[in-house]
C-alpha cells in the first residue's frame, strides 16, 4: 500500500507567487501586501483585501497549480513517520532541558537581585554589603551571558551548548562577556545590557 505525499501549505503559496511572512502573505492575485491569512493546522488561507477571491486549502492550490498527489511506498512513508516523531521527540527534549536550565538561571538571578537590593538598604557603612554586592556584580554578568546564550542560540548550539563540559560552557559564558553580546545566526548583534 502506498501513502499520499504533499507539499505542505505554505510551500505551495510560495509556488503560487506568494510571499509568506510568518502567518501572512502577500496575495499572488490582488497584489496586496500582507493580505493573505495562513493557518497551517487547518491547511487554510484567505485574503482580506476588498475584492479578492483568493482563498482556500491545500487542494485549491494544488488544483490551481496543476499538482498531483504523490505516493510514496508504505515502507519509505515509516521511515520518513519515525524519522519525524525522533526529530519531535529530540526537539522536545532540548526544549524542557534549555527551559529548565533558564528558570534556574533565573532563580539565580532574582536571589542576586533580592541580595543586591537588601545590601543597598543595609547602607554603605555596613561592611557585609561590599561583600554582597561584590558577589551580586561578579556573578551577575555570567548569568545574563548564559541566558543570552540560551534565549538566541540555533538548535545545534543549544546542543553544544548544553553537551559540552562546564570548562567548554564557561569558556563560552565568558566569551560572550568580553564581546558585550552575542551574534545571532541572521547577523544580528544582541547586547549583553548589565
Amino acid at each position: 500500500m502506498a501513502t499520499v505525499v504533499q507539499p505542505a501549505l505554505v510551500e505551495l503559496l510560495k509556488m503560487s507567487g506568494a510571499r509568506t511572512r510568518g502567518r501572512r502573505a502577500d496575495c499572488p492575485d490582488c497584489g496586496s501586501k500582507r493580505t493573505v491569512s495562513v493557518d497551517e493546522s487547518k491547511d487554510v488561507f484567505f485574503c482580506h483585501h476588498a475584492g479578492c477571491g483568493f482563498h482556500g486549502g491545500i487542494a485549491t492550490l494544488r488544483r490551481r497549480l496543476g499538482i498531483e498527489r504523490q505516493w510514496l511506498p508504505r515502507g519509505e512513508y515509516i521511515r520518513l513517520q519515525r524519522g519525524r516523531e525522533r526529530a519531535d521527540r529530540l526537539a522536545l527534549d532540548l526544549y524542557e532541558r534549555v527551559k529548565a536550565r533558564r528558570f534556574k538561571l533565573l532563580d539565580e538571578l532574582h536571589s542576586l537581585n533580592r541580595l543586591e537590593l537588601l545590601a543597598h538598604d543595609a547602607g554603605p557603612n555596613n561592611p557585609e554589603s561590599w561583600g554582597a554586592l561584590a558577589r551580586v556584580y561578579a556573578e551577575r554578568p555570567g548569568l545574563l551571558a548564559e541566558l543570552l546564550i540560551l534565549e538566541n542560540s540555533t538548535a545545534a548550539a543549544l546542543i553544544r551548548f548544553l553537551s559540552a563540559d562546564s570548562e567548554v560552557r564557561e569558556r563560552a559564558i565568558a566569551g560572550v562577556i568580553e564581546s558585550g553580546g552575542l551574534w545571532q545566526c541572521p547577523g544580528r548583534f544582541v547586547e549583553l545590557a548589565f
